[in-house]
């Protein structure tokens, strides 16, 4: 089904971008996502235009609000003095700040920790495969991301070592209702902040991820060694986000994106 879109994107550099584990190229320009009970099979064949492998309905109620697709992006690379900053901008249109579940997010970012990208989606991968429950598609099972219950029981042939009682323990609070993710759509950024980091092994950027990632806090800006380096080297040490407003988190993404590709 061909759906035309309001605002373009990439899907080869949201898929890269490190926001999200469970997106990939299937066939040349193909790629899956997965949200909640719903797996997208989607390319692009012109600006504004895409081939879809869901219906119009479920287009208009998941996918179009899963990639922000109601949101228009304007951050013109002329806006900045700094030169890479201008290039990151420049080099990462395409890219959107994709409204992730939050309970997916969450333990995706928990998993992080002292993780490359290729080894979280693994785990993410093998995690959903082991644990999750099946989404039917028209190209075949795809599995979804487990639930609390599921991942309360023996992870340890995910191999997380450390990381394995952090997300046990995330997974007990949101079962016991300790912790209500849905709920929390309804507090400010930094309350936001300080509840997910109630979470043990959710600490300053984990933090910033989920809120920027799952619950759409664009002034959320996560800091990791890659943002780091670049705030030392092209911003004196300074950090430009707390300036940068509601662009933030998407501001960073670009920055992100463009010092793991050049």
């Amino acid at each position: 089904m061909i759906r035309k879109t309001e605002e373009d994107m990439d899907l080869k550099k949201i898929a890269e971008s490190g926001q999200v584990f469970r997106a990939k190229e299937c066939e040349p320009e193909l790629y899956r996502f997965v949200h909640c009970k719903s797996a997208l099979f989607i390319s692009k064949k012109a600006p504004k235009v895409f081939d879809v492998s869901c219906t119009p309905e479920e287009w208009e109620r998941v996918w179009i609000p899963y990639f922000d697709l109601d949101e228009k992006y304007r951050i013109d690379p002329r806006d900045f003095d700094n030169p890479y900053l201008k290039k990151a901008v420049e080099f990462g249109q395409g890219i959107r700040i994709l409204r992730q579940d939050p309970w997916e997010c969450l333990v995706s970012f928990i998993i992080s920790q002292r993780k490359n990208i290729p080894a979280i989606t693994s785990c993410v991968e093998k995690m959903s495969e082991e644990k999750g429950e099946d989404i039917e598609t028209p190209r075949g099972t795809v599995k979804a991301f487990p639930s609390p219950e599921a991942l309360r029981g023996d992870l340890s042939s995910f191999k997380l070592g450390y990381r394995e009682a952090y997300v046990r323990g995330a997974a007990e609070k949101v079962e016991k209702g300790e912790l209500n993710l849905p709920s929390l759509y309804g507090l400010d950024d930094a309350g936001l902040k300080a509840k997910l980091k109630e979470v043990k092994g959710v600490g300053e950027k984990i933090a910033n991820c989920v809120s920027l990632f799952a619950y759409h806090r664009t002034a959320c800006a996560p800091i990791d060694v890659w943002i780091e380096k670049i705030i030392n080297d092209w911003f004196e040490g300074e950090n430009p986000f707390p300036a940068l407003g509601s662009r933030a988190g998407i501001i960073q993404q670009y920055l992100y994106f463009y010092a793991r590709s050049i």
